[in-house]
């Protein structure tokens, strides 16, 4: 890679925001171990450029710089790390069962969070906002003086136009055509704070990301339906519209029972939680796993049954994308213990090329703030991809 240079088209001002942003990338990627010479090196960049880039992102309060390090030859390299708690995004969740408002800095690390536990198709869209509305004022009005906020994104299970502005369809929580928006009164030093939209599992599947960057996987989790998202390389597939990895609502049985998306026997007929329970004739998933330790025929013959559905989806996104690594979250990732051996035979037949490349299953661990914090995470998105936005205006103090 070659250092960027001003060419037709571009101005000073464009090419040193491009490399702002590509060196924050690399402090955000390898942050406490990466050095001005590493940065130099990886972007084809002279160390001279790096090393007034990096100085504007630290008076910028992005990157700060940590002790140095003795090498066996030369000086001792400055480790760079992102700087916490100076630049925040809310990360907000509507879920059927529960709303979130969390605080996310520009390490990724939740800093505050409110958390409802509430039936959410009982409210309005009005009141379900109102309610996400104050628990996300009452983080703001905690915030420490010099903080700053990039912005609001709230993921919601269901179809989000390509702008992020309008809920299309979600049929479980039954927010049809409408803009959340509107409804969204938060402000923060004296401004309104702007709010977008994005499907919850994809906000789920950024915090996967986070702990494993650059990799590719298909990843499924289970809530009250199925939602997935699919990363290639680091990056998460959308779909020429955004709809991308709908794999809850692949059919898994012409026959089945009717889906709140007014189909036939998609996955989560079977696969969801209320489907699960159903099947074990249990109250919830603790009620579910007990009966599972005990080894309680009922919720074994469940637990194939939700396999062998699961089979089939993934099975066919697998032949469909030639990804190897299928992370599975949620109450899915409850069942591990019993859900691991059936699904691989699943695979293993379903899989055109599984004889020939092992498909390996990992079980991301349940955390009901994961599609907040991946909200967050995307919520900084202006930061990270502009980051001389945030950057020059502390420098001309």
């Amino acid at each position: 890679m070659t250092e960027t240079t001003v060419s037709s088209g571009m101005t000073q001002a464009s090419v040193r925001a491009s490399n702002l942003a590509l060196v924050l990338g690399e402090v955000l990627a390898h942050s406490g171990s990466v050095s001005r010479a590493d940065i130099a090196s990886r972007l084809g960049m002279t160390r001279s450029t790096v090393s007034r880039l990096v100085d504007d992102l630290i008076l910028g309060e992005l990157v700060v710089e940590g002790e140095a390090v003795g090498g066996a030859r030369g000086r001792p390299a400055v480790p760079l790390m992102v700087r916490p708690g100076t630049v925040y995004a809310l990360g907000l969740e509507v879920n059927v069962e529960r709303m979130v408002a969390s605080l996310v800095d520009l390490t990724g690390e939740v800093r505050a969070k409110r958390h409802l536990n509430t039936d959410v198709e009982q409210l309005t869209v009005e009141e379900g906002m109102a309610h996400l509305s104050r628990m996300a004022q009452e983080i703001l009005d905690e915030m420490p003086d010099g903080a700053r906020i990039s912005g609001a994104m709230l993921a919601i299970p269901g179809l989000i136009d390509r702008e992020g502005l309008r809920v299309l369809r979600s049929p479980n929580l039954e927010w049809d055509n409408l803009e959340p928006g509107e409804f969204w009164h938060v402000e923060f030093g004296g401004a309104p704070v702007p709010l977008k939209v994005r499907n919850d599992v994809d906000c789920s599947a950024l915090t996967v990301l986070r702990e494993a960057p650059g990799s590719s996987f298909l990843y499924v989790t289970g809530e009250v339906g199925i939602g997935a998202a699919v990363s290639m390389d680091g990056q998460l597939l959308s779909g020429r519209h955004g709809w991308a990895s709908e794999l809850g609502h692949i059919c898994v049985d012409p026959h089945g029972r009717m889906c709140g998306c007014g189909a036939r026997g998609c996955l989560e007929t079977v696969a969801g939680a209320h489907a699960v329970l159903s099947l074990a004739g249990q109250p919830d998933i603790d009620g579910v796993l007990h009966a599972l330790e005990n080894e309680d025929p009922t919720a074994l013959a469940a637990v194939e049954t939700v396999a062998a559905a699961l089979g089939i989806a993934i099975g066919a996104a697998l032949n469909l994308l030639d990804l190897s690594i299928v992370r599975l979250g949620g109450h899915l990732a409850s069942l591990r213990s019993w859900l691991r051996a059936p699904l691989q035979r699943e695979l293993a037949t379903r899989v055109l090329w599984a004889p020939h490349s092992g498909i390996e299953l990992e079980f991301v661990e349940h955390s009901p703030s994961r599609a907040a914090t991946g909200a967050g995470l995307a919520a900084l998105g202006r930061v990270t991809s502009g980051p001389a936005t945030w950057v020059d205006p502390l420098l001309k103090r």
